[in-house]
């Protein structure tokens, strides 16, 4: 078996054959495109929980529509600049859920623009459909594995993963053309990926060593960090000047990655959830292929180099996030452009055999392998296009927009986003549990309404007998997973 040969359409010879694959290769991007855009798209929604609440009230608080309550001072943002400016055209989360999955879908473009500069236009092919359409990355979970940041989810994981991809594909690029402009644009963008998630700094840092590959790489390095310091300057001299440090909002952002503890090995343990098992075959053939030295080289054609850089790629921030002590799946995803483009080279190697019946036989396995894979993603449609559920803390906030008199404020330990977005009434954060919480409600600084879960899994305080034991406070109203209590100094 061969390797598969570089395709670029700058190196075709015969015109008509290039005019034909360029045309095949547009309708490919369209439809991958559009599809990947539809499946993420179906199924909006009105309920929003924690973070995606976040993003959603500081896009309101940028457009100058609420006052109510803000996390500008410790989450990143370019997401909730994208919806402010969504909402000046219409203000509602549909349009928000319609960008998020927008942007996500764009993201297996610029992973195919990227990949076929290092492994032909199949491997990339093989790698964007992979992350157009494995289940992870479509919003489609086994039971007891769910994550909030693919599909239309509402957090920044997706859309700074498209940054990602993007500024991938302009370093790659600019390699092939060497220019100043070139690795300013890409840096540019890397900006604008840590502008989307601050965690983006741990792969920026990984794809910021391409710049050594240049032919003068202190130029090259120069050049690409004065673009990256267009792109963040400007955030961090608002940072210094609205909350006192250049760096003050990127420290209080950290606290978001705390949470309950994770075996070192839990990213490990759940690769086939969120890369899929034909991904892990991929890589398998990638490295039998190596080690068997079976691939045709061709220096010149191909950026060899590449490859081992993309195993640099998946391996540190695989290591920075495994070291974290609170784990999420999606904290993971920077790792999935690297790992599925080595295993689309290594899985092109089926259609790409010297022996047509190899071919053949390879091409049916693998468009066997990839539709398999990509079954769960009709769960997707067997929901209405529009989800109409209505959660308890919308019927909640329900209740408060209408029994309420604007100005009271509201007092919780829980999902105090949530009600600052779906209300105009002020929020006020109390301490999540222990002793601090405690002391903190029996100093409220004013009236108001104190909300209350009851015992469950996620919280157990603050306790409800204590509540109903203190004087200052009175129950207001009941619901199935809450309990509204009425604040007297």
């Amino acid at each position: 078996m061969t390797a598969a040969p570089h395709l670029d359409p700058a190196v075709d010879t015969h015109w008509g054959s290039h005019g034909r694959k360029v045309a095949l290769e547009s309708i490919f991007l369209v439809l991958l495109v559009a599809a990947s855009f539809l499946v993420r798209l179906w199924g909006l929604s009105e309920v929003r929980f924690w973070d995606e609440a976040v993003y959603l009230q500081n896009a309101e608080v940028i457009c100058g529509a609420k006052t109510n309550y803000s996390e500008l001072d410790s989450r990143p943002p370019l997401l909730s600049i994208v919806f402010a400016g969504v909402f000046l055209l219409w203000n509602h989360v549909y349009a928000a859920c319609i960008t998020t999955a927008l942007l996500n879908a764009l993201g297996p473009a610029f992973l195919y623009f990227g990949g076929r500069l290092i492994g032909g236009r199949i491997a990339a092919g093989i790698a964007a459909l992979l992350l157009a359409f494995s289940p992870f990355f479509v919003g489609v979970f086994p039971a007891g594995f769910v994550s909030d940041a693919t599909g239309n989810g509402l957090l920044s994981d997706g859309p700074a993963l498209t940054l990602i991809l993007l500024a991938f594909w302009l370093l790659v690029r600019a390699l092939r053309q060497q220019t100043d402009l070139r690795f300013a644009a890409a840096g540019f963008v890397l900006a604008l990926a840590v502008l989307m998630r601050f965690a983006s700094l741990s792969t920026v840092g990984v794809l910021f060593l391409l710049t050594l590959a240049a032919n003068r790489w202190w130029k090259t390095a120069v050049s690409c960090g004065c673009g990256f310091i267009a792109g963040v300057g400007p955030y961090l001299f608002w940072s210094r000047f609205r909350y006192g440090g250049f760096l003050t909002t990127f420290r209080k952002g950290w606290g978001n990655f705390e949470g309950p503890g994770e075996s070192a090995f839990f990213y490990v343990k759940n690769f086939g959830n969120i890369f899929s098992w034909i991904t892990l075959a991929g890589l398998v053939l990638w490295i039998g292929g190596r080690a068997w030295g079976r691939w045709q080289q061709k220096q010149g054609e191909r950026l060899p180099r590449l490859e081992v850089f993309l195993w640099l790629w998946a391996a540190a921030p695989l290591l920075f996030f495994s070291a974290l002590h609170h784990k999420e799946p999606r904290y993971v995803m920077p790792v999935a452009p690297p790992l599925l483009l080595l295993a689309g080279i290594g899985l092109s190697r089926l259609p790409l055999a010297s022996r047509r019946d190899v071919r053949v036989a390879g091409t049916v396995l693998l468009v066997g392998a990839l539709t398999y894979t990509f079954l769960p993603d009709r769960q997707r449609f067997e929901d209405s296009f529009v989800d109409d559920e209505v959660s308890e803390d919308q019927e909640v906030s329900g209740f408060l927009n209408q029994n309420l008199p604007p100005g009271t404020v509201l007092y919780s330990n829980f999902n105090y986003p949530v009600f600052a977005w779906y209300t105009n009434l002020p929020v006020h954060q109390l301490p999540e549990s222990g002793p601090t919480l405690y002391d903190a409600l029996n100093h409220l600084p004013g009236d108001g309404i104190v909300i209350a879960y009851k015992p469950s899994d996620e919280i157990a305080e603050p306790r409800l007998e204590w509540l109903d034991s203190n004087p200052h406070f009175r129950r207001f109203r009941e619901f199935p997973a809450l309990v509204l209590y009425e604040h007297r100094k």
